[in-house]
């Protein structure tokens, strides 16, 4: 009887594990398309820069940040220092954007693990509704995951049996 409870008790935690890590595929999904929201209204907000140096610097948006920055009015000098950290955040979520749309899926593992942006993922969490994918990924995913824990379990449970 022991040895039922114990068995059926490791298919539940198997079967567990393995929804659990099916999660992943979809949550990097919903966490891209979020980034990739981030970054259209960063390229929005840039737009109205870029438009006041095409009418006053000859299109050049450096230049702009530049005499933002060189101004002697805090206000304006911080202004600069803001398009500049806009100019910077775009880079950044562009290339992060890149990676995770457009990479095999392994690749999209390490750099969502690599060049995860805390807030933002947070934030996907909050929103982030459980399901039951079935495609290729998510299905190896969970189980290549639940192997792996029932073999720590397993090794694990031998260790202590043998400790004792």
């Amino acid at each position: 009887m022991l040895k039922f409870i114990g068995n059926t008790l490791d298919r539940v935690l198997f079967a567990i594990n393995m929804v659990v890590a099916m999660q992943l595929p979809g949550f990097i999904q919903q966490y891209g398309q979020r980034l990739a929201g981030h970054l259209d209204e960063a390229k929005y907000q840039l737009a109205n820069y870029q438009y006041i140096a095409d009418q006053h610097y000859q299109g050049d948006i450096q230049l702009l940040v530049k005499r933002y920055q060189t101004n002697s009015d805090p206000g304006i000098n911080a202004a600069g220092d803001l398009v500049f950290e806009l100019i910077e955040r775009i880079s950044l979520l562009t290339a992060q954007v890149e990676h995770l749309f457009n990479r095999n899926f392994f690749s999209k593992i390490y750099y969502f693990i690599i060049e995860i942006d805390l807030a933002v993922a947070q934030a996907t969490l909050r929103d982030y509704q459980l399901s039951i994918p079935l495609d290729k990924a998510s299905l190896l995913i969970g189980f290549v995951f639940a192997v792996v824990v029932s073999l720590v379990s397993a090794f694990s449970f031998k260790l202590i049996q043998r400790s004792t």
